[in-house]
């Protein structure tokens, strides 16, 4: 049973966080990234990954005020940069093997993308850490969670081109 109600959360926020990937406003895409962590991080807790389940409910906190800041148009405080602190420590806490090491800089880098103001930097910086955890999955046998990490990289990609395809467009219709 446990399973299976890990595998409908991880749908549920992967299904909202591949929604979000495609929105060009940051406040949408916020609001994608707090429901997906929700969901994810309650999957992590339900399977027993202490350390990505607490590190992915401390990045609704970053993402709620990184929502904020955006939505009064205001730069997102550096100070931000101190979840990776909180991610660490978490880490050193629970961690269970050398491995999770890796869910300890994720969360890390993807501060770092969300600190960019422009979606699509957003979406170029979130390519690495998505791979590291595409890699952890796989070194842990969460094949199910490397599939979704493969996708949402993959769809990452896909956004990436798209807006690039969608600007030169907008380039030719204004010559």
């Amino acid at each position: 049973m446990q399973m299976i109600v890990t595998q409908i959360l991880g749908g549920i926020a992967l299904i909202v966080g591949l929604i979000g990937i495609f929105f060009n406003n940051k406040k949408n895409y916020f609001i994608a990234q707090i429901i997906s962590y929700l969901f994810n991080g309650i999957a992590f807790i339900v399977n027993g990954s202490l350390v990505a389940g607490i590190n992915t409910l401390i990045s609704i906190t970053r993402a709620l005020i990184l929502y904020i800041y955006e939505r009064k148009g205001k730069n997102p405080p550096l100070w931000l940069l101190a979840y990776s602190i909180a991610y660490i420590t978490i880490g050193i806490i629970f961690m269970q093997n050398y491995l999770e090491i890796i869910t300890m800089i994720t969360p890390i880098l993807f501060t770092l993308s969300m600190l960019m103001k422009n979606m699509q930097l957003v979406r170029y910086y979130s390519i690495l850490p998505e791979l590291m955890l595409i890699i952890y999955s796989m070194l842990t046998m969460a094949y199910t969670s490397a599939a979704c990490y493969a996708v949402e990289t993959i769809t990452l990609i896909v956004a990436i081109i798209t807006f690039h395809i969608q600007k030169k467009r907008t380039i030719y219709y204004l010559l």
